[in-house]
């Protein structure tokens, strides 16, 4: 297994082999949106996508003589990690049949010309690498926007759980200063993360009650 790509994209090379990268969204919900792709953005038909439980899949791209994409979703922590593997078994196959029938006529023939048939391979792998380097393309563009969204849907459900905790949000925000000072020594961090939060769009007293739950100073299901 390569080591996991913590980047915020999924470079597309030339024949990929694998890519890993967590995503801040549940498997379940990272698992239909790679269905989503693989069926709305790489059109493909259903029969050529075979779900293998709730969070994993294989699909073909490019045809029958295309490449073989393996997804597995696993959760690690709060976040997803996904793993791809392209795998093109049958190209290689297809190359070795025709390389083998091309020599058996040019010996039988006496002529290298039918060589020139494992040509034949070229548009077929071209084609290949193009599906999976456009699948990765579209992972590498909307992935962070698909996040954003998620957090940002989760952050409104979350909005109204937090009204209940309004009405003590100083005593909540004196007890995150003195596990700071306790630990850190300042409110440095806390600071840094109320105003991370006041960025994405909660107000100060929302960012306190996040943060909070975030260090276990309350509990969510308070």
């Amino acid at each position: 297994m390569q080591a996991v790509d913590q980047d915020s994209s999924i470079l597309p090379p030339i024949f990929p082999s694998s890519r890993h990268r967590y995503v801040k969204v549940p498997p379940r919900y990272l698992y239909q949106y790679i269905l989503h792709i693989l069926r709305k953005k790489i059109e493909l038909d259903e029969e050529k996508i075979k779900p293998t439980n709730g969070s994993a899949l294989t699909a073909n791209l490019g045809g029958k003589i295309g490449v073989n994409l393996t997804v597995n979703i696993s959760q690690e922590g709060d976040i997803s990690l996904l793993s791809l593997r392209f795998r093109y078994g049958r190209i290689i196959t297809s190359a070795a049949l025709l390389l083998i029938a091309a020599a058996g006529l040019s010996l039988l023939f006496s002529s290298p010309l039918f060589l020139l048939i494992t040509a034949a391979v070229l548009p077929i792998a071209y084609h290949a690498n193009l599906e999976a380097v456009k699948f990765l393309d579209i992972l590498n563009e909307t992935l962070p926007f698909f996040e954003e969204e998620y957090s940002r849907q989760s952050i409104m459900k979350d909005k109204e759980k937090w009204k209940r905790h309004m009405k003590k949000v100083r005593k909540i925000y004196e007890k995150l200063v003195k596990k700071h000072m306790d630990v850190w020594g300042d409110t440095n961090i806390l600071n840094y993360k109320i105003k991370n939060y006041q960025s994405r769009g909660l107000t100060y007293e929302e960012s306190i009650i996040m943060i909070a739950e975030e260090e276990g100073v309350i509990k969510p299901e308070e």
